[in-house]
C-alpha cells in the first residue's frame, strides 16, 4: 500500500487507497480471480484483522487506486489509521 486517505465528499464514508506497483498487481490478480469465480464470489477486505467489506467484483480492477466504502457508523479516520499501521 502506498497511501490511504479519507475520501473527499459530503456525506461520504469511504477511504481512498493507493497501492504501490506491486500491490496493484496483487490486487488486480485478486479481482481477476473474484470475477472468474462468478456472481456469488466475494472479495473480502480485512483491515486491522477485521473484515471491512465483502465486495462483489463485477470487473477486474487494473488501476492502482480503489475506494472502500465503510459502514455509516464506522470512523473513516480509524480505518485510515489501521491501514497505515499495516
Amino acid at each position: 500500500m502506498k497511501d490511504a486517505t479519507i475520501a473527499e465528499g459530503e456525506g461520504q464514508n469511504a477511504v481512498d487507497v493507493t497501492f504501490t506497483e506491486d500491490g496493484a498487481i496483487v490486487f488486480n490478480a485478486l479481482t481477476v480471480k473474484a470475477v472468474q469465480a462468478g456472481d456469488s464470489a466475494r472479495l473480502i477486505i480485512k483491515i486491522g484483522g477485521e473484515i471491512q467489506a465483502a465486495a462483489v467484483v463485477m470487473e477486474a480492477l487494473e488501476d492502482d487506486h480503489v475506494q472502500i466504502s465503510i459502514a455509516p457508523d464506522d470512523n473513516a479516520q480509524r480505518i485510515v489509521d489501521l491501514i497505515h499501521k499495516g
